[in-house]
């Protein structure tokens, strides 16, 4: 595990119910990822296949807010963005600066 990625991470509870090592590896993955990607998520890791709820943090929300809502994380893991979010070239730049900003932190979450 990397300092970015926790040792168990929080499964919805449909999921929690069954959870075998490959559930918690998956959430662990797909945490990081989205991460890496510029969201945070605002409920458990629901699995691929379901709409998880959570916030993109570029500020390209209106007035610079961060948007809010569902997202399927095979869409995100593509690194596909909610409609209204930065051009394609601006997200890039900023996931970008998002990473270098966070480097070198304790817990860059």
């Amino acid at each position: 595990m990397t300092e970015q990625t926790p040792d168990l991470a929080e499964l919805d509870p449909v999921l929690k119910q069954g959870a075998n090592d490959r559930n918690v590896r998956a959430a662990n993955k797909a945490l990081a990822r989205i991460h890496e990607l510029g969201w945070e998520p605002m409920a458990p890791y629901p699995g691929s296949d379901t709409h998880w709820k959570v916030r993109c943090i570029l500020g390209c929300g209106e007035g610079g807010t961060n948007w809010e809502g569902v997202m399927f994380y095979s869409h995100m893991r593509r690194a596909r963005r909610h409609a209204g979010c930065l051009a394609k070239d601006v997200q890039a730049k900023a996931v970008e600066a998002l990473a270098e900003a966070r480097k070198g932190m304790s817990n860059p979450r």
